[in-house]
């Protein structure tokens, strides 16, 4: 174990942090122009920003695979279980071998992560909860555009059923 070395994957946890607060920060802005065009009912512009979002979980994944990476060799590197009590090695753990510069901005880093994420989360349910309420408001649309007019009859085996015939939707296609 040398200090360049360490020094060299500390420093790709840095970038890779960096790299993961600034996608944070994009999937934020895709989610507010999410959340505006549901506003507006612009069903074109909630198509491109789902797009959008789904390509930017993409980079997540290859993100996270690059943390893995990194993380496994830091743990090499300083002799650190990569897994403790069945759970993955937490980045304060790490942070402890760090001189003191480094574990610092390491620290500032992971802070403004967490940060971001919270912000990404609060518009998800800001999303979900809009979501929701088209839902019901889709539903309810729905129902009305295939009930009919007819009044519930006795069917041949006794229940009451609508009459037979085309229905509103069948009717205009």
């Amino acid at each position: 174990m040398t200090p360049a070395r360490t020094n060299t994957a500390a420093l790709e946890l840095v970038e890779l942090l960096k790299s993961l607060i600034s996608l944070q920060e994009s999937l934020h802005a895709v989610i507010e122009v999410k959340l505006q065009a549901m506003r507006r009912a612009d069903v074109e512009g909630m198509i491109a920003a789902a797009r959008s979002e789904s390509e930017l979980t993409a980079k997540f994944s290859e993100l996270d695979a690059t943390r893995r990476s990194v993380v496994d060799r830091l743990c090499s590197q300083y002799g650190t279980p990569a897994i403790e009590d069945g759970r993955p090695v937490r980045l304060s753990t790490l942070r402890k071998r760090f001189d003191a510069p480094l574990a610092g901005r390491i620290a500032k880093l992971a802070e403004t992560l967490k940060e971001r994420m919270l912000k990404v989360a609060e518009s998800n349910r800001v999303v979900e909860l809009a979501s929701r309420e088209l839902l019901v408001h889709f539903k309810t649309l729905f129902e009305a555009m295939v009930q009919d007019e007819s009044q519930p009859t006795y069917s041949a085996g006794g229940g009451v059923s609508r009459a037979k015939g085309p229905r509103v939707l069948d009717a205009v296609g």
